[in-house]
């Protein structure tokens, strides 16, 4: 490992520096510098997180056989999910970063840096894409409830016309900022809508007329089964993407405060996500839970109606933050600095709104495309981190004398190596989603079952 520590032996006099001293945003007075206090980072940690996969899990714990397996799963998950968070802002403050890919950057050289950036923007460009196809999707089915199919023919309530305006008033406004730091106010309005929507799904559940035909599984029939929750879970936890940049606008930058953070953002994330999979299991019953939770309430009430427009607003405080890190990357590999150029950023804010918007409006149905995406989220969730805790390790005790530094080292490889597992087993979903007749209804999804445009 000798070549190793003289390649990179700058970074490892920093780190080593970080390791005895404090951080240096905590030498600063804590008065004069900007960010996010801790209540803040939670809302936009759970913002980025929450939301994601809710509509999707009750029919996740269908598919996975019952209720017992898919709440054990998950929580085994969470664990790891979460560690994951903390590795990232730790190795960030060893490389002394705010972004992802300049980590990688630091640990792994330019060719590393080239691979993470062209991922994050590819990731962050068909999420952005997906929030404007599910906005307009809600909206369809509003008008489509209330007016009637013939809304279709009316120019100003067509689909095109309704995403393009209401995307352009509250989502284009929010995208300009140069620090996640501002969207915390947004992120707390995406966190009460969501509220809104677990509500309503456990009053429906308690409200039903009538039992389901097929009640809910504890335990499935085979073992196998519990492996279709893997994706679900991926999708509906990664926020990994957005941890560097949400930890480096924390007002008091400390690795304790963010850890606290990102454990109450993931505990309120597992409680939400297994109290709308339990409910709306027990409301439909196995084998008849829709994709969409949502698409299975078919009456006409006005909570109902809130519940649909409530998922829209939430897409609308969601999609700044994704752009923000795509943004980032793609400046940072055309070599920008987005606190001097500001003229660009600004120009790239618009090609990539715009670019998201018109794909939208002309494709709305593009699931295909955004599940080969996903095989994503499990390299930002588990194989990143883990590398990155691999590298960090090494610079530190090279020929690990600690035995601390070699049971990190042994996780470090097993995350990874589940990273791997799992981005298998969401790409050979996606491969059967792809089959021109698919056996199944399609559980893979970057967020939700993406459907035709109800206007046609």
């Amino acid at each position: 490992m000798n070549y190793l520590i003289g390649e990179t032996e700058e970074l490892i006099s920093n780190d080593m520096l970080l390791c005895t001293a404090p951080h240096p945003s905590s030498t600063r007075d804590e008065t004069s510098r900007s960010g996010t206090k801790v209540l803040s980072t939670i809302f936009l940690i759970t913002n980025a997180t929450l939301g994601a996969g809710l509509l999707n899990f009750p029919q996740a714990f269908d598919k996975a056989g019952g209720l017992a397996t898919s709440i054990i799963t998950q929580f085994v998950f969470l664990i790891f999910i979460t560690a994951a968070l903390i590795i990232l802002a730790n190795c960030s403050d060893v490389t002394n970063t705010c972004s992802m890919q300049d980590m990688f950057s630091k640990f792994y050289g330019h060719k590393s840096f080239l691979l993470c950036a062209i991922c994050i923007i590819i990731y962050s460009f068909g999420a952005c894409l997906t929030f404007l196809i599910v906005i307009g999707d809600q909206f369809d089915r509003v008008l489509a409830t209330y007016y009637g199919l013939n809304y279709c023919h009316t120019w100003y309530l067509s689909r095109s016309f309704i995403t393009a305006v209401m995307c352009s008033v509250f989502i284009l406004p929010l995208c300009f900022f140069k620090r996640l730091d501002i969207l915390s106010y947004a992120s707390s309005v995406g966190c009460i809508t969501i509220l809104y929507v677990i509500w309503l799904i456990i009053y429906k559940n308690f409200t039903k007329t009538e039992s389901p035909v097929n009640p809910m599984k504890i335990w499935p029939d085979n073992n196998l089964e519990t492996l279709q929750i893997i994706p679900v879970i991926c999708f509906a936890y990664q926020s990994h993407m957005t941890a560097i940049p949400m930890y480096a606008c924390m007002k008091d930058r400390k690795l304790g405060k963010f850890t606290f953070c990102a454990v109450m953002s993931m505990i309120i994330c597992f409680i939400a996500y297994t109290v709308v999979g339990i409910c709306g299991y027990a409301t439909f019953g196995a084998g008849k839970v829709p994709s969409d939770i949502l698409q299975g309430y078919t009456d006409k009430s006005v909570i109902l109606t809130l519940a649909i427009i409530f998922i829209a607003v939430k897409n609308f405080t969601t999609y700044p933050i994704i752009l923000y890190c795509g943004r980032d990357a793609l400046l940072n590999l055309l070599g920008m600095d987005i606190n001097v150029n500001v003229k660009f950023r600004v120009f790239i804010t618009l090609i990539w709104y715009t670019l998201s918007l018109i794909i939208a409006i002309v494709v709305p149905d593009i699931s295909p495309v955004i599940n080969v995406l996903g095989t994503l989220s499990a390299l930002f969730i588990f194989v990143f981190p883990g590398i990155c805790l691999f590298q960090s390790i090494l610079l530190k005790d090279s020929e690990l004398h600690l035995n601390k530094d070699r049971l990190l080292i042994i996780f470090a490889i097993f995350i990874t190596g589940l990273g791997a597992f799992v981005s298998g087993v969401i790409l050979i979903e996606c491969i059967q989603d792809l089959s021109p007749a698919p056996h199944k209804p399609s559980l893979v999804t970057g967020f939700r079952q993406l459907r035709e445009s109800l206007c046609k």
